[in-house]
C-alpha cells in the first residue's frame, strides 16, 4: 500500500517535469485542494490550470529543464486514506545544475473505487 502511494508521488514529480498538465490531472481527485504561497486552488480543473500557469512561468514542464526531487518520504495510511510528508528539491538543469527551491509537501491521498490512489490535498511550503 505505501509503495503505491510513493509511486504516485514520485510519478507526480516526474510528470511535473516531463508530462502534460492532463497527465498530472489524472493523478488528482475531482475535489482536490492545493495550497502554496500565493495560490490556493480547488478542484481538478482549477488545479490543472494553476499547474499549467506554473509551467508558463518556467517553474516546471519539459521546457523548464527543472527536475523535482522528492526525499524523506513518510507515509501513514489507514484504509482508503493516507497522509504523506516529504521534502522536495527543485533542481535546474544548469550548467551548472543548481538547487532552485527547497520545501516540503504535506499530502492527503484517497483510494478511489478502482483501487488507485489519488492526490486529494497538497500543501506546499518553501
Amino acid at each position: 500500500m505505501t509503495s503505491d502511494i510513493a509511486n504516485l508521488l514520485h510519478a507526480f514529480a516526474r510528470l511535473a517535469d516531463e508530462g502534460t498538465p492532463h497527465d498530472l490531472g489524472a493523478l488528482l481527485t475531482d475535489d482536490v485542494e492545493w495550497a502554496m504561497a500565493g495560490a490556493r486552488w480547488r478542484g481538478r480543473e482549477q488545479t490543472v490550470a494553476g499547474l499549467t500557469r506554473m509551467r508558463e512561468l518556467g517553474h516546471a514542464g519539459p521546457d523548464s529543464g527543472n527536475r523535482h526531487v522528492i526525499t524523506n518520504l513518510e507515509v501513514h495510511a489507514t484504509g482508503d486514506r493516507a497522509t504523506a510528508l516529504s521534502y522536495f528539491l527543485l533542481v535546474s538543469a544548469g550548467p551548472p545544475a543548481a538547487i532552485v527551491a527547497i520545501g516540503s509537501y504535506r499530502d492527503e491521498l484517497t483510494r478511489g473505487g478502482d483501487g488507485r490512489w489519488l492526490l486529494a490535498r497538497r500543501e506546499v511550503t518553501t
